[in-house]
């Protein structure tokens, strides 16, 4: 009896950890990947038990868990402010900083470095290439990245699943390329990478003045959000392309109709999930577990267009909009408090309209916990 006990527990240990997550079995196309990042210590997972390998991964985690898969720690004595939206006492700055240090990274030309910002193929390839230190091909595209996708193209490390360079990379699309460049694994099928095109793009659509600039907008909101999140434990959301579209989209219909509610064409009741989710799909937006949720707000704002730059006085009028959210906390209704605060949501866009004769604007925030097709690219 003892020798049947001791071969239970045996086969019972090995079927725990064979597959550590419960969103990822033997049949995930990515499976052998993520189990070896997972064993690696490279990764660890959510706190659920879930690895969420279709959910894409933002410019500072992408970078933390490469300069981990490499170095195997944290490197400290680089915690230093290396970026201007990057802090010294945020999580992921030793690594962001130690990887500028070591050239893996260098950021954007205005000296950001944009770490909540989706990571695309192109971003992410470069990092691959330089943090593993891979030979260089002779590149055939003229493009910046074109010497590094062709180089893991190469050495048939990009999977399949991507279409378009500008391809935002997904968590199982991440440990692919990382397990294959790890184990030497050549012999896969590899896109070619001399081939691959940017995306055909959808207009965002923006409609602001011109002496806006709703990038910083947007990043200033989401600090907002992040921050309150942080005191409270709960991991940072991200903005997302394709919800700043539809939000922004949601924004100018209810500007140019003169009022702002949740109601869709031939929308009775004042929120009707259903009838708002096939809003979304109209626009080619499908959410992971019909996840997601929208705020609106509107505030006056003026400032003249002769103005040479309005980007502060948005920032301050919007703040109204989020303080009013905010002021729901501990009270009996807080629908808005509870988005912000909501742990089962990971990405939010946001849009904003302005009714220039009535001094006003509207404001969409949309929030979802991931994008579940194949997105549309948003042009610049």
């Amino acid at each position: 009896m003892k020798r049947v006990l001791i071969v239970l527990l045996t086969f019972c240990f090995f079927a725990t950890t064979a597959f550590a997550y419960t969103d990822v079995n033997s049949s995930h196309v990515y499976a052998t990947a993520i189990d070896y990042i997972t064993g690696e210590g490279i990764v660890k997972g959510y706190e659920d038990g879930t690895f969420k390998p279709d959910a894409f991964i933002n410019r500072a985690e992408f970078t933390k868990i490469l300069v981990e898969a490499k170095y195997g720690s944290d490197p400290s004595e680089f915690a230093d402010d290396c970026f201007s939206d990057v802090a010294n006492d945020v999580w992921y700055s030793s690594y962001v900083c130690y990887a500028k240090n070591e050239g893996i990274i260098s950021g954007y030309p205005d000296g950001s470095f944009g770490p909540a910002n989706n990571i695309n193929l192109a971003e992410a390839s470069k990092i691959l290439v330089n943090t593993f230190e891979l030979e260089k091909v002779q590149a055939v595209g003229t493009a910046w990245y074109s010497q590094y996708t062709e180089t893991l193209g190469g050495l048939k490390i990009i999977p399949t699943s991507f279409e378009y360079i500008d391809d935002k990379v997904a968590r199982g699309e991440m440990a692919e390329m990382i397990w294959r460049i790890m184990t030497d694994r050549s012999d896969l099928p590899s896109v070619d990478a001399a081939k691959l095109t940017s995306a055909p793009c959808k207009t965002m659509g923006e409609d602001l003045p011109s002496n806006v600039d709703m990038d910083k907008v947007r990043q200033t909101w989401l600090d907002w959000y992040n921050d309150e999140r942080s005191a409270l434990g709960l991991h940072d959301y991200a903005l997302d392309d394709q919800l700043n579209m539809t939000a922004t989209a949601w924004s100018k219909i209810s500007r140019d109709r003169g009022y702002m509610d949740h109601k869709r064409p031939g929308q009775t009741s004042y929120y009707d999930f259903y009838m708002i989710l096939d809003w979304f799909k109209n626009l080619g937006i499908e959410f992971e577990n019909s996840a997601f949720s929208e705020n609106i707000a509107w505030e006056m704002y003026y400032c003249g267009a002769d103005e040479a730059d309005c980007t502060q006085e948005m920032i301050d009028s919007i703040k109204k909009g989020f303080n009013f959210f905010m002021s729901e906390k501990g009270g009996s209704y807080t629908a808005h408090y509870d988005s912000i605060i909501s742990s089962r949501y990971n990405i939010i866009g946001l849009g904003i309209a302005v009714d220039d004769a009535a001094n006003k604007y509207y404001l969409t925030v949309h929030y979802a916990k991931a994008i579940s097709n194949d997105p549309m690219q948003i042009c610049e």
